[in-house]
């Protein structure tokens, strides 16, 4: 029986093409952001150490939302889970009550 050849470097080739893809792809989302929800962006940007970071964040799974990421809570219009996980991990300190934090007033 003759051995089936592989073809890692066409499989390394795809995986970095969907790598950049993601890549874009999350840079691209975190821009709709920003023109979508402007202060949750602008917090974002304040919080991690570049756009990319913050980018990532946005497009990660994460258990406080049950597996989804904070675009799939966004999705489901509850802008407040977001705000909420991030002042859970640290990232948000509430400088006056929740609403005016919310509503981009600081």
């Amino acid at each position: 029986m003759r051995k089936r050849v592989i073809d890692f470097l066409h499989i390394a080739r795809e995986l970095e093409r969907i790598h950049l893809l993601r890549e874009q792809t999350t840079l691209e989302a975190f821009g709709a952001l920003e023109l979508s929800h402007a202060s949750l962006a602008e917090l974002l940007l304040s919080e991690f150490p570049d756009r990319r970071r913050a980018a990532h964040w946005m497009a990660q799974h994460h258990r406080a939302f049950s597996g989804r990421t904070a675009y799939q809570v966004l999705a489901e219009r509850d802008e407040g889970a977001v705000w909420d996980e991030l002042e859970r991990t640290g990232h948000l300190v509430l400088l006056t009550e929740p609403s005016t934090v919310r509503s981009g007033i600081y």
